[in-house]
């Protein structure tokens, strides 16, 4: 029976995420990964960058073009994949967190409008967060049972999420620590101060003693016309020049570099290259941090294996240490060098671009790591440090609550033990504690890190649906923590069965109570509507509907508790919940994902290609097959990037600069052009004289100052020139907040326009009427 249900929820989860897949307008991004994944499919070769990430993506997408061409569809077919895969991974740590959490995860997964969005999304964090679950059930899997398979198979995964995307480092970071300090605190308790220091001595080595580099705008310092030394304030205490990544020209240099560059040969290229990789590790920072690391390694090796039959490490197999055993199976048949070996595999065959660019076994790791690092400086997205908590509260409250639920579970339990030596922490096993230090880490270092994007809430998120889901499955078990068989309260219940005098023999009485329940909501949805459509003259402020509805739940709730018990009551409320919750959650999703996926009204939006993009580009196809000559109408195109897209089947399409030399040739039909081109160069509207001009939104954005940025003086500014945020902040209770507030989660009413950056399409006359843009225009009709 679980199988099936498992295999429903793949198919639906095929089905959602196949769903009009190519329907919307590739974003900014996306026109990027996608034309790279057609230049590799195409025989154009591929060499690394991480400025847009790793191989992985841009293979798999070439894949899908030659099983099934290349269209928008098929561009986001491999991540649609992969987001299906994701929905079902939940199964395979079943045993560990439970059968029902894992499959809750597994539907919420398939309704999140986090997950299903980004699940359809040309870009790589869907890869990696399929990637970072295989590793965790991995890592759990293995602890229990010890199985090689489990190592070998968790190996792959981070290799393929390393050479996908940059934030396996991150990841790498969150899991790694907790592994180590546990392994530490088993074996050799010192060794966790030992690491603890080492780590607050690399943060000051590169975040706190470097000086600052003088930047421009983009980030790119000045140097020296001489010398070409950075000028710099300088570091406190020891007055230390920055590190070189402070320079974002320095990491565009340093990020990558192909065997044949500048016409050299691959040693000659390889030792310029590490010349300029020696500008960073010669840094004071970077060698003293290099040493401390080494020597802290060395010692705390010596101090668990170095000291013979007295050593800690000996001493812990000998108890019978189950930590101790766990990592000594990893040398058992050289597991760990086999394990090691499939990681250097995809390593190699991946960043070298299976050997057609050896310098990518140095500059795998050493250009993604730079570049990534001077990009915390640069920060770019601008974002506020609460901007992953504002995705969360909008896209998904429910993870929010049962989250926080599930916190506070694990101190409850963790409390319980120190009161009674005796009581058996069942629920709060390694597994379930590991998911809440991934959750934490993941919300502390995405949120720390100066680069924050809207695709990033997926690895936020993540954790978070697992604690959550575990989080539920407690809740309808027994929220007083009597084991059902043995009615024992120093026993938790068991993590693999529900409780069965929940619901199974009352189920008339739980019928009444979810009825009830969704009478209360449906009746405070009412009531909410009325009064933020009546305005100024309802009886009531908006937050009263709210009241009224908790109240009726208090009530509802405490009456349940006294006819059939508190335990079935909030078990009962707390299925209700994820019902409710689940019902918003997935409508979320629905717009977001079918509905809005290509207008910025949505925060995970954020800035998209305009329809009209894909629409003009339709039509000038169906303009061009019309003429008898399949693909071949000659167009021109500037060095707008998403035109490397949608401009690929046009066999004489030609690339312009953003001043044109010249008039184009009267062959020419059609010419695409930023509208900031047009404006620069007044000529090129002289020169496009006799073509039919009109101006479309290129890309579009969601209003964020108006939404959730808190501006400078937010405090003190008048109320309606802050943002939604601020003034809820400010008003909570302000008729006119709670009403734009309701208006926004309910129906994305942002209350402002959209910015946009535009493009002009420029056609010949006899083409209009074919393309039906510009009708009746003229050439200073590029307004709209």
């Amino acid at each position: 029976m679980e199988q099936l249900a498992y295999l429903g929820l793949g198919l639906l989860a095929l089905l959602a995420h196949l769903w009009a897949l190519g329907d919307r307008a590739l974003h900014h991004d996306e026109t990027l990964h996608a034309a790279y994944s057609w230049f590799l499919y195409s025989g154009r070769g591929y060499i690394h960058d991480p400025l847009l990430h790793g191989p992985l993506l841009y293979h798999i997408g070439a894949l899908c073009y030659w099983l099934f061409g290349d269209n928008d569809f098929t561009a986001r077919l491999g991540a649609a994949l992969a987001g299906t895969a994701l929905t079902l991974t939940p199964y395979l740590i079943r045993r560990e967190i439970g059968r029902l959490a894992a499959l809750a995860a597994a539907v919420y997964l398939l309704i999140s409008p986090v997950f299903l969005y980004y699940g359809r999304f040309i870009r790589h964090d869907i890869y990696s967060v399929l990637c970072e679950m295989l590793v965790f059930a991995a890592i759990v899997r293995y602890a229990s049972t010890r199985r090689p398979a489990w190592l070998y198979a968790g190996a792959l995964a981070f290799g393929l999420m390393y050479v996908n995307q940059e934030t396996s480092y991150l990841f790498l970071l969150i899991m790694g620590a907790p592994l180590a300090l546990a392994f530490l605190w088993r074996v050799y308790r010192p060794g966790v101060a030992v690491l603890g220091a080492l780590a607050v001595a690399a943060v000051i080595l590169a975040f706190v003693l470097p000086g600052e580099a003088l930047v421009d705008g983009g980030h790119n310092a000045t140097r020296d016309p001489q010398t070409g030394e950075m000028q710099f304030t300088p570091g406190p205490l020891f007055g230390w020049r920055p590190l070189e990544t402070d320079d974002n020209g320095y990491a565009l240099r340093i990020r990558n570099r192909a065997d044949n560059d500048g016409g050299r040969g691959l040693l000659a290229n390889l030792g310029l290259y590490l010349q300029d990789l020696g500008k960073f590790v010669g840094h004071p920072a970077v060698l003293l941090g290099l040493g401390l690391g080494l020597a802290t390694l060395g010692g705390l090796w010596w101090a668990i294996w170095g000291r013979g039959g007295q050593s800690p490490w000996r001493a812990a197999r000998e108890g019978g240490d189950p930590v101790a055993d766990v990592f000594a199976s990893l040398g058992e048949g050289r597991r760990w060098l086999v394990a090691l070996a499939i990681f250097g595999a995809v390593y190699a065959l991946f960043f070298t671009a299976f050997f057609t660019n050896l310098l990518g076994l140095i500059t795998g790791t050493s250009g993604s790591l730079l570049y990534w690092l001077a990009q915390h400086n640069v920060q770019r997205g601008g974002q506020p440090r609460y901007y992953y908590l504002v995705q969360l509260a909008i896209y998904e409250p429910l993870l929010l609550l049962f989250g926080l639920i599930g916190f506070g579970l694990i101190l409850w339990d963790t409390i319980r033990r120190w009161r009674s030596p005796a009581f058996n922490i069942q629920h709060s096993t390694f597994s379930i504690l590991l998911i809440a230090w991934w959750a934490v880490g993941a919300l502390v270092i995405y949120s720390w890190a100066g680069e924050k994007m809207p695709w990033l809430t997926t690895h936020v998120a993540l954790p978070l649906v697992l604690l959550a889901a575990w989080a539920f499955q407690r809740s309808i078990q027994g929220a007083a923590l009597i084991d059902p068989e043995t009615d024992d309260p120093t026993s938790p219940p068991s993590a693999f069965s529900l409780q069965p005098s929940a619901f199974s023999l009352q189920p008339s009485a739980f019928s009444l109570f979810a009825a009830l329940f969704a009478v209360i909501l449906a009746l405070c949805y009412v009531l909410m509507t009325a009064i933020v459509g009546f305005g100024e003259s309802a009886l009531l402020q908006p937050w009263a509907a709210m009241l009224f509805g908790l109240l009726l739940l208090a009530l509802l709730t405490v009456g349940s508790g006294l006819r059939w018990g508190a335990r079935w009551a909030i078990a009962a409320l707390a299925i209700c919940v994820a019902v409710g919750g689940a019902l918003y959650t997935a409508r979320s999703a629905y717009r977001l994902a079918y509905q809005n996926g290509d207008t910025p009204v949505e925060m995970l939006v954020y800035t998209q290609t305009s329809p009209d993009v894909m629409r003009v580009v339709r039509r000038l196809e169906e303009a061009s097959r019309r003429r008898g000559n399949g693909l071949a109408m000659p167009v021109m195109y500037d060095n707008e990037t998403v035109w490397l897209w949608y401009m690929r089947d046009f066999s004489k399409a030609q690339r312009t600069p953003e001043q044109l030399a010249g008039p184009p040739g009267d062959d020419v039909m059609a010419v695409l052009m930023l509208d900031e081109n047009l404006a620069q160069y007044p000529q090129n509207r002289q020169l496009l004289d006799g073509f039919v001009i009109q101006r479309y939104p290129l890309r579009w954005w969601f209003p964020e100052d108006q939404i959730y940025r808190l501006s400078p003086g937010w405090h003190d500014a008048p109320l309606e020139s802050v943002s939604l945020l601020g003034q809820l902040l400010r008003a909570p209770f302000d008729r006119d907040v709670d009403a734009r507030l309701w208006k926004f989660l309910m129906f994305r009413e942002t209350g402002y326009p959209l910015g946009s950056s535009d493009f002009v399409v420029a056609v010949r006359p006899e083409i209009a009427s074919q393309i039906g843009v510009g009708l009746g225009g003229a050439l200073d009709g590029a307004n709209p």
